[in-house]
């Protein structure tokens, strides 16, 4: 119930900034030129991060619950560089970041990034799918894999388009789509959305990329919304009153929440098979382990 309250919540929040920083097209010749680069960290670095950065309060609430932003305006947009190593990826046209905190003791534990795919505000669907092709790039480039949760189907990469036909997420970010299969997928999806789960040294990253205008002159506006969270606070979050067990309750909670959702999967599994999918046999979930314990 907890773990359904923080992400109403934090929904809650988007929602506030987004509406406080949509940009304008005032200034969009400068944009690029005018963006301010700041480096975020993960964990107790990324506290001292926000302070370096930003002058305001933090924003505590009653649950123990605390948040970092910053936001940005145009034509002084921002670029955020998430540091996580050989996975550092940075994040170009930024809006606003929220740095959360559940746990006084663990740092921030999740960012959000709301950030333009394009450093206009509007866009021909070249300059947009060319933006795309671009963030695609940094991102494989950074090493970030696709991730699938415990009890989630390991559907296979030869079924990318078939299961985003259905589902909206992409299960092969190695993959960058043509041209035409981009405007395809954009214009044929209810959403006009694409959504990406990925993973990379103890980070999981969820990607939104959403198209949400068009003008008179049918250029397109896209937002993205980037969601960073530790992984150790994503496993212990998903275990009800894990914060009040010893280490080895803690383990073994772990261990048999493990076994459920390999049940849960081979079920689900069984089904999508049945609809004509084919599984990743080889897919291999990555040790997280030694974040969560």
């Amino acid at each position: 119930m907890m773990a359904k309250f923080k992400q109403y919540f934090l929904i809650f929040i988007f929602g506030l900034l987004l509406s406080a920083c949509q940009p304008t097209s005032e200034h969009n010749e400068n944009l690029t030129m005018n963006q301010q680069a700041y480096t975020l960290h993960m964990g107790e670095q990324g506290i001292q991060d926000f302070s370096k950065y930003s002058d305001s309060n933090v924003d505590n609430h009653p649950a123990g619950v605390s948040f970092r932003e910053l936001q940005f305006s145009p034509p002084n947009l921002g670029k955020i560089t998430i540091e996580n190593g050989s996975n550092t990826l940075s994040i170009e046209h930024v809006f606003s970041v929220l740095g959360t905190q559940y746990d006084k003791n663990e740092g921030i534990q999740v960012l959000d990034i709301d950030a333009g795919l394009t450093k206009e505000e509007f866009a021909t669907s070249e300059q947009v799918y060319q933006s795309y092709v671009a963030l695609m790039k940094r991102i494989n480039q950074a090493g970030w894999k696709n991730y699938f949760f415990t009890d989630a189907p390991r559907i296979a990469k030869e079924d990318n388009i078939k299961h985003l036909s259905k589902s909206r997420d992409v299960i092969d970010p190695s993959y960058i789509f043509s041209f035409e299969e981009w405007k395809n997928i954009i214009n044929n999806s209810p959403t006009k959305s694409l959504g990406y789960r990925l993973y990379a040294n103890g980070v999981i990253l969820d990607i939104s990329l959403k198209r949400t205008a068009k003008n008179e002159r049918n250029e397109e506006q896209y937002m993205l919304r980037f969601s960073f969270q530790s992984v150790r606070y994503n496993e212990r979050d998903s275990i009800s009153d894990s914060d009040k067990m010893t280490p080895i309750e803690f383990e073994q909670a772990f261990k048999k929440r493990l076994i459920e959702n390999k049940k849960y999967r081979e079920k689900e599994e069984r089904k999508a098979k049945a609809e004509g999918y084919h599984i990743d046999e080889e897919y291999t979930d990555p040790d997280v382990w030694p974040y969560v314990k």
